[in-house]
């Protein structure tokens, strides 16, 4: 079991989870967790642990000139907690228009069902790829 990088997308409700292995860069939906009680901190926290993660990439969703919008407090505010809690390295990508090519992939695929936030969360980790390759 190597080392892992995890990918989220955080919702106000919802956040999606994706992981990936850096060697093959290829991202996995994990599953979408409730924000409510803290449920998804804690499902973050132990997937950090099980999976000997050494990343954590945050979706942003920066505005058309790559500002931060209200919702990015909302986000920031989760990771500061999920920080306290862990030493993971925490980098962040601008995930504008990722729901929108997840909902988009998912149409394709007609899993109509399947959750967009976890595909979404599989775009962010891409994107982090793409920027650092």
């Amino acid at each position: 079991m190597g080392m892992a990088i995890i990918g989220i997308d955080v919702g106000s409700v919802r956040v999606g989870v994706a992981i990936a292995d850096p060697s093959v860069r290829i991202a996995f939906p994990v599953g979408v967790w409730p924000r409510a009680q803290a449920q998804a901190e804690r499902k973050i926290l132990e997937l950090i642990t099980e999976r000997n993660a050494l990343l954590l990439v945050v979706g942003v969703p920066l505005d058309a000139d790559g500002k931060p919008t209200k919702t990015c407090e909302n986000v920031d505010a989760f990771v500061r907690r999920l920080a306290k809690r862990t030493s993971i390295k925490i980098e962040y990508v601008d995930e504008a228009f990722t729901s929108l090519e997840a909902s988009e992939r998912l149409s394709e695929a007609s899993s109509g069902t399947q959750h967009v936030d976890a595909i979404a969360a599989c775009l962010i980790l891409e994107r982090y790829f793409e920027l650092t390759a």
